[in-house]
């Protein structure tokens, strides 16, 4: 079975920024935050898309904003 997690891409002003840009989300209260399928993965994000960008902000305090939230395949598990 495929598993599909959350990642918050970040937007930095910083032209000049290199490295890590995302934030990957698989797990909520010490546990496995995986899922099904897309729609799935989706409802959640909705459900919670103030509490990821909060998290992704203190990951990466310099970013200006939050670029995007997707629900991805796990690495190694693209269709």
């Amino acid at each position: 079975m495929k598993e599909i997690i959350i990642l918050v891409v970040m937007f930095f002003a910083d032209p000049m920024h290199r490295g890590h840009d995302s934030v990957s989300i698989n797990t909520y209260d010490g546990e496995p935050l995986v899922f099904d399928n897309i729609d799935e993965c989706m409802k959640w994000v909705w459900k919670d898309a103030d509490n990821l960008e909060a998290y992704a902000k203190s990951v990466y305090p310099e970013a200006s904003a939050v670029k995007e939230i997707m629900c991805v395949y796990e690495k190694g598990q693209e269709t």
